[in-house]
């Protein structure tokens, strides 16, 4: 019987010891948060597990790990109500922290520590990850030629110099024969328009971890109308393209 019983001791402490281990190199889960607006950190619980109290540190790079908020069923406490979060931190529900006017120093892994009854603790983390807002997208173009038959136009989509967003052409319908899209580099494309085009209208896309902006333009503008397009001849444009050089774009359904 004290060989089954210490048997059954070690079983229990390997398993606790497994599932520490697992919990510590559990990889935080990622929260994306945009400057000025605000993000909800949540822990996942099995159904029907009762809270006693959620412990919320923050840590950021190499610095010292604080506490920063304490769930309990007596409501929510700051430990420290002078630290870098002054009063952007609320509680949103009995498992869900919010951080609201998101600062670039926020960027940090948060953890958190539950206590469930009667006597079971979970570690769970959150990598959260502040990026500025995103600017809409700039589209520029050339009329290149012009006939009663068909228009042949240059677009370039762009985003101003370090920005931290991916700048996609949407495609449009590929069953439309009347409107040829060639992607040219640097952002750019070539387009081929004829009269009777149903959908004229492209549409340029920035997107980050977090948001995206789009911005369209209507052909029939640059195209029989004497709109807004600059005229340019295919050699200009090509080498307005090579100057540009490669950029992280790309042609999307």
């Amino acid at each position: 019987m004290d060989a089954r019983r210490a048997w059954l001791v070690r079983a229990a402490f390997l398993a606790a010891a497994l599932r520490f281990a697992a919990q510590a190199w559990a990889r935080p889960h990622q929260v994306n948060g945009v400057l000025g607006g605000s993000v909800l950190l949540s822990v996942a619980l099995p159904p029907n597990a009762r809270v006693k109290e959620i412990d919320w540190s923050f840590s950021a790079g190499a610095g010292a790990t604080i506490q920063v908020a304490e769930f309990s069923p007596g409501g929510f406490e700051r430990p420290d109500p002078g630290d870098r979060f002054k009063q952007r931190l609320e509680k949103f529900n009995e498992t869900s922290l919010r951080i609201r006017a998101l600062e670039p120093g926020d960027s940090g892994i948060y953890g958190a520590r539950i206590k469930l009854q009667p006597a079971v603790v979970e570690d769970q983390s959150f990598n959260l990850s502040v990026y500025e807002p995103l600017p809409a997208p700039e589209i520029r173009s050339w009329l290149l030629s012009e006939t009663p038959a068909r228009c042949n136009v240059s677009l370039q989509c762009r985003v101003p110099s370090g920005t931290r967003g991916t700048v996609t052409w949407l495609n449009p319908r590929r069953d439309q024969r009347d409107l040829r899209v060639h992607p040219a580099g640097g952002g750019m494309l070539s387009v081929e328009v004829q009269p009777g085009c149903v959908n004229t209208t492209l549409t340029c896309s920035v997107r980050s971890g977090v948001e995206e902006r789009r911005r369209s333009i209507d052909l029939l503008n640059v195209c029989w109308s004497g709109g807004e397009g600059i005229q340019l001849s295919c050699w200009t444009a090509m080498a307005a393209a090579i100057l540009l050089g490669p950029s992280a774009w790309q042609l999307s359904p």
